[in-house]
């Protein structure tokens, strides 16, 4: 990804830092979901960007990234991948 992608949408979450951003990188003709995930450290809790990268051409991929961004939206930060 480089500093010219777009961001297309944001699916909203009820949850605390829990909304998911949906990406276009037009140099890897691929959509990416960009989302906040927390877990356990020795240190105690920690914070984190996820990101899930789907290829832009094939359309099963996208139908499952539209899937998953909402699935994600409703998941807590600690039960996300």
């Amino acid at each position: 990804m480089i500093k010219d992608d777009k961001k297309i949408a944001t699916f909203h979450s009820m949850l605390k830092n829990g909304d998911i951003e949906l990406w276009y990188c037009a140099h890897c003709d691929v959509y990416e979901l960009r989302y906040d995930v927390q877990f356990y450290t020795p240190d105690g809790l920690g914070d984190a960007t996820a990101l899930c990268s789907y290829d832009a051409g094939d359309y099963i991929q996208v139908g499952d990234m539209l899937t998953d961004a909402i699935e994600l939206a409703d998941t807590v930060l600690l039960e996300r991948d």
